[in-house]
């Protein structure tokens, strides 16, 4: 029999579809503080015959290797099928492949079969909607023989980018498929943990990958997105109203400002990530990630003891540091001070942070290993959830509930470094108004789901100790990506972070963005302080440095 529509938010038009009573239970049981534990049932995946969700090993292909894998179309390691792993393709391959494909995934039952591909839609990957930067998109409408409320006739697919296009996609085709393995791993994401979730992700139809070629298909529901408001000089003009359970509008990565209440959004996001992690220390997703080894804070140090670095690491560090500030002093003060805000931008305090940048840098690695001290900061983790990787609604009550999708580099770490990516689309006086709100958040909401009690305070301290090396790392994206896809040259042609030239390409846009809320965020905390009172208190983390 095929599956239900247990994931993804699908259902009869002429009934509440079951994820709205769901989700009205969850939050009610949010308002009266109801502890919520992991149930024990296996992901239906798991128990599907003929799928293969032990994949070859990771191959890193050169760029010569690439140039001719990719032109080849091979079956999917998966499930043994050929697959289309671009537009074209995705018409082209017609309804039979779809039947054959969705019935092998238990997606539709053999009395039905898809009839007919109306039309495939690729998204676009520059201008204000630009669809992200992981790979193209496309929108796919299909008919099928009979209707039924668990299928979905407009699905999202997920494809590579195309090597041979350009020479900004043969670089990101390299970067996606071939310097880590950051594909396949989203796709046993969805195929293995679909219900496994304490909230709802996108109904799989569909997903293969090739290690040969590195080609792969994602194929999920469409979101159906709410109608945004009218836009003007970059802020939404138009606040239109919304019935309960009604998705909110898309909003794209690094455009919060289009948000009504970007601070909710982000406490709903807090809140999931929070429940994921604790559903892990209860062993839900142990058999996609293995099961945790718990240890204590005196067996982390035993495990990885801190062996002494010679003086001359030490002072490589600290001009690596520097070298990569200036090149962000440069480029907010003299090649695009116009997207920066005045406190960004301000000399004294950019002087002032590259100097204490370069004191604390030896000690990044210190305070990065401290964020998972214990097992009890470690958890499943989300590894980019900002607000566009997310869909969300109110119930009744005006209560924030969300689904998540973009799972990447689902794996466990220590969750406080997840916080970084995630928030860095939040404006610097979001952070600043709600960052301890927000780990207090966490800190409630982990123990509630069967995580361990954690200070939030301790939660505070790990996440402003890692912040500095975020900041720095922000800053090494300014050659790499900014100066490749927008020249120091074409900058005064720009007149500001809403400028569709800015906003509308992809790279500039995110990589700027964090760089700005990151100078603008960083003289509202002495982070410097932080991490000298941190170096008193925590001794036992720091590597010594000899002569």
């Amino acid at each position: 029999a095929a599956r239900t529509v247990s994931a993804g938010i699908g259902g009869d038009a002429n009934e509440e579809p079951a994820w709205i009573e769901e989700s009205r239970q969850k939050l009610k049981m949010f308002r009266e503080g109801t502890p919520v534990l992991a149930p024990k049932n296996t992901a239906v995946r798991l128990r599907t015959a003929g799928l293969n969700a032990i994949l070859p090993s990771f191959k890193r292909l050169s760029k010569a290797e690439m140039k001719e894998a990719c032109k080849k179309n091979l079956p999917g390691h998966i499930s043994g099928l050929k697959f289309p792993h671009d537009a074209e393709q995705l018409k082209s391959f017609g309804p039979e492949w779809y039947t054959e494909a969705f019935r092998k995934f238990g997606t539709l039952a053999k009395d039905n079969r898809v009839t007919r591909v109306v039309e495939v839609k690729q998204l676009p990957h520059s201008g204000f909607d630009c669809a992200g930067g992981a790979g193209h998109k496309a929108f796919v409408t299909l008919e099928f023989e009979k209707p039924d409320p668990n299928l979905h006739t407009e699905l999202f697919a997920k494809f590579p980018w195309d090597f041979f296009a350009s020479p900004m996609e043969e670089a990101m085709r390299m970067q996606m498929s071939c310097y880590a393995d950051l594909d396949a791993p989203e796709l046993l994401t969805y195929l293995c943990c679909e219900e496994l979730f304490p909230f709802r992700i996108p109904k799989l139809y569909f997903c293969d990958i090739n290690r040969d070629t590195t080609n792969f298909i994602l194929l999920l529901e469409k979101i159906p997105f709410g109608q945004r408001g009218a836009v003007k000089d970059g802020r939404t003009v138009e606040r239109l109203e919304r019935r309960p359970f009604e998705l909110l509008p898309v909003c794209g990565k690094y455009q919060d400002y289009l948000l009504d209440d970007p601070a909710q959004i982000y406490y709903c996001i807090f809140r999931e990530m929070a429940h994921l992690a604790a559903w892990d220390h209860q062993g839900r997703y142990d058999a996609f990630l293995q099961p945790a080894v718990p240890y204590t804070a005196e067996q982390g140090l035993q495990y990885a003891p801190k062996k002494p670095a010679k003086m001359k690491m030490k002072e490589l560090k600290q001009q690596a540091v520097s070298a990569l500030i200036s090149k962000g002093e440069e480029f907010a003060t003299k090649i695009a001070p116009q997207i920066f805000t005045a406190a960004g931008k301000d000399p004294a305090m950019l002087k002032r942070m590259k100097e204490d940048l370069a004191f604390m840098a030896p000690h990044f690695d210190d305070m990065k290993a401290f964020a998972g001290s214990t097992s009890d900061w470690l958890g499943a983790s989300h590894m980019n959830l900002q607000a566009d990787n997310a869909y969300f609604w109110r119930d009744e009550h005006g209560d924030l509930d969300c689904g998540i999708f973009d799972w990447c580099g689902f794996s466990r770490c220590p969750f406080v470094t997840t916080f970084l990516g995630c928030l860095a689309g939040a404006e610097a006086d979001i952070l600043d108004a709600h960052e301890e709100g927000l780990m207090k958040t966490f800190c409630d909401e982990y123990a509630r789901y069967g995580g361990p009690k954690l200070d939030y305070k301790e939660m505070l301290l790990k996440y402003r100790l890692l912040w500095p090396g975020y900041l720095v790392d922000c800053c090494q994206w300014i050659e790499r990506d900014i100066y490749r896809d927008w020249p120091q040259e074409k900058w005064p042609l720009i007149k500001d972070k809403y400028d569709e030239k800015f906003v509308g390409n992809w790279h500039v846009r995110c990589r700027a963005s964090a760089l700005i809320t990151a100078f603008e965020f960083w003289p509202k905390r002495n982070f410097r302080k932080v991490m000298e009172d941190w170096c008193v208190e925590y001794k036992q983390y720091l590597t010594p440095y000899v002569p």
